[in-house]
């Protein structure tokens, strides 16, 4: 089977990114290139910044194929530090300011890198780095002096752009190693998304996650125009605000942000012309919302290895969300290859096989894991190009008799949450480190309101109740995504004959005996925090000591239940509240603090009666 869309073949400019997005600057200088709230940046105006700061870097041996480590939040600022240190000809590192100390240390000290571009208010994070940091700001007060025009930067296309890490089976994070090659395969001449001078396209995803890479790039390289949502976790209600702000034609969501959205506020982005999905099997019936109002949706499909999308099925018809939605074909210069368990026979249509990509699309290989990129980036035993090689992604698809994939599941334990891409070995491996740990699993489950968890299985003999202790332990290792929101205490891990374990045996969180018994409400504050949550969560008994992340909660949700507290209360309470009171009563503690500081001229009797009133009315 060979599955090739469009021009697979067609010439790819032998360009770098920051050589493309030049051109569009001098072609275009006053056209705008980015927005942020009420600021604006023409292509000439970040053309020239991001020049200076190349100038910089360069003075600081920055060169091709040198880390550059980037710690910071979406804003203008963040684009040009990306901008620059391709114009100085190295690559990007992008750090995720919450991760923790101990993965963000690993991932410097692995990628080599020497130079860190923080945000002033992180750059304690990396006191002990012993990286030279440049501090990220509006005026780039360090470069000013230096020329705006672009400095020699030595790269050719074939350099490193990026390097993004992602979760890792062995227990050790791998860095994708992306060119610039790479990256223009995905943007230049796109079929599967409109990309051109005329667009808005929507930048939200976080830099450590390589949707970044079709945002920022697929804009900028196109003439454009970016729209940078705010700082902090994207919400519902600010996607919709940036949305409507911006005139946002083209918006690119993770499945799960996109289920959120699309649930809470279904017509957030109603008034987008084209809404692309990736990261997880597509929703179908928030898919078939879109669809009916006339919204292009476009499920995309790819792993960070093939640089974001390697295939996409553009237009999403009203039938094909009435069962699995098809991830599409392969998009401009890729192909497609399913393939039987021996990683070499093609399979016929209608049969499932693993699937192969080749093309510009696919990555360098994993920084300094030359084993693991031999094992997993082949040669392409099929094509006419000398030195070709493709990416075995995992994934089980089925070639359908319209030409369309279908995709079918996983041949490992990799899993998707949310858009995050999960190795449970890592977890697992970090989970036997602890040394009241005798043995450990992790797995997903489905929670009450359909979304999927991360369980936690342990055998402990100290640990009756496992869940806070380990999972404050691993928050010191791991990111927030990768620690388990459930967790399940076992006398021992079920075993098939075979002595493995068997994970079909594993019991549902709910059936954990040592599960405390559920407190009910004490006040009508903790009264209105459990119907918030139980709405949200579709769990009937909540107890005002059970926890919100191990009853199925997740980031998402946690921005609405600030929401529909701030309907019922006369405050508004940040989603970091949810994560650090993770209890009811924790949360209406907060809640009556936040209330009191507010109306400090009344009583506490004054206070409840008021809410009493509001939660009543």
């Amino acid at each position: 089977m060979n599955t090739v869309v469009g021009r697979a073949d067609a010439p790819l400019p032998d360009r770098c990114v920051h050589e493309w997005f030049a051109g569009r600057a001098s072609g275009t200088p006053d056209v705008t290139a980015l927005e942020f709230g009420g600021r604006r940046l023409t292509y000439a105006e970040l053309d020239s910044r991001a020049n200076q700061l190349a100038h910089l870097l360069r003075a600081r041996g920055v060169g091709p194929d040198a880390p550059v480590a980037v710690c910071a939040q979406r804003s203008p600022e963040v684009v040009t530090a990306l901008l620059a240190v391709l114009k100085a000809g190295g690559h990007y590192l992008p750090l995720d300011p919450e991760y923790p100390a101990e993965r963000l240390a690993f991932m410097v000290a692995d990628s080599g890198a020497r130079v860190l571009l923080v945000e002033p208010e992180l750059a304690g994070r990396f006191a002990a780095t012993g990286l030279e940091r440049v501090a990220i700001e509006p005026d780039w007060s360090a470069a000013a002096g230096l020329p705006t025009t672009a400095p020699a930067s030595g790269a050719v296309p074939d350099d490193l752009a990026y390097v993004m890490y992602t979760s890792g089976s062995t227990g050790r994070p791998k860095g994708v190693g992306v060119t610039h090659r790479n990256v223009l395969r995905l943007v230049h001449e796109a079929d599967y998304a409109d990309l051109d001078p005329g667009q808005v396209v929507l930048m939200l995803a976080p830099l450590s996650f390589d949707l970044s890479t079709f945002e920022v790039w697929g804009a900028l390289c196109n003439g454009a125009r970016l729209a940078v949502l705010p700082q902090g976790v994207p919400t519902a209600a600010s996607i919709e605000e940036a949305v409507r702000r911006h005139a946002v034609s083209v918006a690119l969501l993770s499945t799960g942000l996109f289920q959120h959205v699309v649930r809470t506020r279904p017509g957030a982005l109603a008034t987008v012309r084209q809404v692309l999905v990736a990261g997880d099997v597509a929703p179908p019936a928030e898919v078939r919302m879109l669809v009916e109002r006339g919204v292009e949706v476009v499920n995309g499909y790819g792993p960070t290895e093939c640089t974001t999308f390697c295939a996409a099925r553009r237009g999403v018809t009203l039938a094909e969300t009435r069962g699995s939605i098809p991830i599409g074909r392969a998009i401009t210069r890729t192909t497609l290859y399913v393939v039987a368990e021996d990683g070499v026979t093609r399979v016929p249509a209608g049969e499932s096989g693993e699937l192969l990509v080749g093309g510009p699309g696919v990555a360098r290989g994993y920084h300094g894991r030359p084993a693991l990129t031999a094992e997993r980036f082949v040669p392409d035993p099929y094509g006419t190009v000398p030195g070709a090689r493709l990416y075995r992604t995992g994934d089980l698809v089925t070639e359908g008799a319209d030409g369309l994939l279908l995709f079918h599941g996983r041949r490992d334990q990799q899993v998707k949450i949310n858009g995050h891409r999960i190795e449970l070995g890592e977890v697992e491996a970090a989970l036997g480190n602890h040394p009241e740990v005798r043995a450990a699993v992790a797995a997903v489950r489905p929670t009450p309101a359909g979304d999927k968890q991360l369980v936690g299985y342990v055998v402990s003999d100290t640990l009756d109740r496992p869940g806070r202790p380990l999972r404050e332990y691993l928050r010191e290792l791991l990111p927030e995504y990768l620690v388990p929101t459930a967790w399940v205490r076992l006398p021992a891990l079920p075993l098939n004959p075979n002595g493995k374990v068997d994970r079909a045996a594993l019991p549902t969180p709910g059936d954990d005996p040592a599960k405390a018994p559920v407190t009910a409400p004490r006040t009508p504050v903790e009264q209105a925090v459990v119907e918030v949550w139980s709405e949200l969560l579709s769990v009937a008994a909540i107890g005002v000591h059970d926890d919100f992340f191990e009853l199925g909660g997740h980031s998402l949700l946690a921005t609405e239940v600030t929401a529909l507290l701030g309907e019922r209360f006369p405050v508004e309470l940040p989603v970091s509240a949810v994560f650090d009171a993770r209890t009811p009563a924790l949360l209406a503690e907060r809640l009556r603090a936040a209330i009191t500081e507010r109306v400090e001229q009344l009583s506490d009797a004054e206070v409840e009666s008021m809410l009493s009133q509001v939660i009543e009315g």
